[in-house]
């Protein structure tokens, strides 16, 4: 194919690839490799019970499925330095992991989410890269707070309470790192 009539020229190329099958691998892999860890069982229980008294959503087997950590989701704040690739990649990561999802069909859409939380990162990418992440944790918070809702039927504000946790602790992680990784240069 010659190089005039290439529609993808410039667009795909092989270190973007590189980072969109990289951010995809540690994102389904890092999730359906490592064992499922909730927040539920990482949070102290008198925190556990100032949130849900009642202890109903410790207690769920869908909430704990829900609310497990996706370790691709650290990355999440690098998407200013990697861009669409790794948007891509992540994206297709979560894909793979909802379709292994035990919460049902629902969860098919959370990758929907996810790419648009992804795409907020990328646009506000400038002076401290914090309005994107944030933006990121309410679109996942509020679309697992709805999932986490319709599937069980309990109380709203908890679950929307434990998915901020969840998804605010796992991107704090991965913008830590991404202000150290800023700090040192790694990547220009």
């Amino acid at each position: 194919m010659s190089k005039e009539i290439n529609p993808l020229k410039g667009i795909v190329n092989i270190p973007r690839f590189g980072l969109f099958v990289i951010t995809a691998g540690i994102t389904a892999a890092g999730s359906l490799g490592l064992p499922e860890t909730s927040i539920l069982s990482l949070l102290p229980s008198n925190i556990l019970n100032a949130i849900d008294a009642s202890g109903s959503i410790a207690a769920s087997k869908e909430m704990h499925i829900l609310l497990t950590i996706i370790p691709g989701f650290m990355l999440a704040p690098f998407i200013s330095f990697f861009g669409m690739a790794a948007i891509f990649g992540i994206t297709l990561g979560h894909l793979v992991i909802a379709t292994t999802s035990k919460i049902g069909a629902v969860d098919l859409l959370s990758p929907l989410f996810t790419f648009l939380g992804l795409f907020f990162i990328r646009q506000y990418k400038s002076p401290g890269n914090f309005i994107g992440p944030a933006i990121f944790v309410i679109v996942t918070s509020l679309w697992l707070s709805y999932v986490g809702f319709t599937v069980t039927g309990l109380d709203m504000l908890p679950i929307m309470i434990f998915t901020l946790l969840s998804q605010a602790g796992i991107v704090a992680i991965g913008y830590v790192f991404y202000l150290i990784a800023k700090q040192v240069k790694i990547f220009g």
